[in-house]
């Protein structure tokens, strides 16, 4: 049983057990395999309000098998397919949407699924959606960046329809750290943070923070309806985010490279531009307020604890195949964005337990295949969806 104050408060209000049933929110999360839907999940999943649908393309995998075990009820559909999103949302009062670029790397395909999932809860009728669009607009930026584009359009849509809705911009993910943008060993002890954000601060926070933000924004849509949210738990430059490393880590040398731009561009991988754009936008950007953070969730982490909560895993992944970083090309072993991605994949999963990082931003493989039908749920072998105590 969840006994936080404001849960025990809203149950002892409730009365009878059937008020409780009745008062418990259903939430569809779009993208629960993922770094940011996996983290929502497990959120959720740690509240009795909470009852928990997720919406898949994937019929196996590590994550897939792990959100089964938890009793969450899984749809597996496609965002580009409107009819399969219709049917996940029966019976659903809030809709957690999460949208990606670089699967396609199109924003047009980007957009597409968004509207496809917006309109969807528009003709059922859904209280609430909550979507993670981006700090950007293509009238004002100075470069057109592609991998925020198709969000911005989103956001556009979703304040169009009338819909109730709660746009949240999240900061840069502490977990990065732990897989695209690792630090890179240039020599024995030494590591880049390969940012190319010059002096300019960076927004930021843990995904799982930020995920339990969102669910507790979920349990009070009249509080935060027809708003837009930035969430942002530090504001951290760097050259602060390496002195940090180095006082955690007084054997090891991690230092800001200050790579221009300029520079970044040319690196020779696929999603280089779209990268670019996306750090010089990033370096437009003003430090966020970020009271609304602590309200929503009052144990969110300075980066220092959250260093103190991965040290091991940073470590491991740090110093995976130490010997084939070199210091002119820190993506030497990649030749794009996506392959930069599977390289990732099996040390995050074998490093990171599932139960403190299932949401990481990959779905693995599994011998082990689950039953299921296209298009229909499936639980938990033997069990309903029920609500999950903690």
């Amino acid at each position: 049983m969840c006994w936080r104050p404001t849960c025990w408060v809203r149950r002892a209000s409730a009365g009878s057990k059937l008020d409780v049933e009745d008062d418990v929110t259903n939430i569809l999360i779009f993208g629960v395999t993922g770094m940011t839907g996996g983290a929502v999940a497990e959120a959720a999943l740690g509240c009795a309000w909470f009852r928990v649908t997720g919406f898949t393309r994937m019929l196996q995998g590590e994550a897939y098998d792990e959100l089964v075990s938890k009793g969450v009820s899984v749809f597996t559909g496609d965002m580009n397919k409107p009819y399969t999103i219709k049917e996940a949302m029966d019976n659903i009062d809030t809709v957690f949407l999460t949208t990606t670029y670089w699967e396609t790397m199109n924003a047009e395909t980007e957009y597409q699924q968004g509207f496809n999932v917006v309109t969807a809860a528009v003709q059922c009728q859904v209280k609430h959606i909550i979507y993670v669009g981006a700090e950007y607009s293509m009238v004002t930026a100075a470069e057109r960046c592609k991998c925020l584009e198709g969000k911005a359009m989103i956001e556009n849509y979703i304040v169009s329809t009338g819909i109730p809705y709660t746009i949240v911009r999240l900061g840069f993910y502490f977990e990065n750290f732990l897989s695209l943008f690792k630090p890179h060993q240039t020599s024995k002890n030494d590591f880049a943070i390969a940012l190319p954000m010059a002096n300019h601060g960076l927004n930021c926070g843990s995904i799982i923070d930020f995920g339990h933000c969102i669910a507790k924004l979920a349990l009070r849509p009249d509080t935060y309806v027809f708003k837009t949210l930035k969430l942002a738990t530090s504001y951290l430059t760097v050259t602060d985010i390496a002195e940090k490393l180095n006082t955690y880590f007084p054997d090891l040398n991690f230092y800001n490279p200050k790579i221009p731009l300029s520079a970044y561009r040319k690196f020779d991988f696929e999603g280089a531009t779209e990268l670019t754009t996306m750090f010089a936008h990033y370096r437009s950007l003003h430090e966020w307020d970020r009271t609304t953070a602590m309200e929503l969730y009052s144990y969110n982490r300075t980066f220092e604890q959250w260093l103190k909560d991965t040290d091991r895993v940073l470590l491991e992944i740090i110093f995976e195949n130490m010997d084939n970083f070199a210091s002119d090309n820190v993506f030497r072993d990649a030749n794009s964005f996506r392959e930069q991605q599977e390289m990732m994949k099996k040390k995050l999963l074998d490093t990171v337990p599932l139960t403190y990082f299932f949401q990481s931003i990959f779905s693995s493989g599994s011998s082990q295949k689950t039953e299921v039908r296209k298009g229909t749920f499936i639980d938990q072998p033997g069990k309903k969806p029920s609500r999950h105590e903690v």
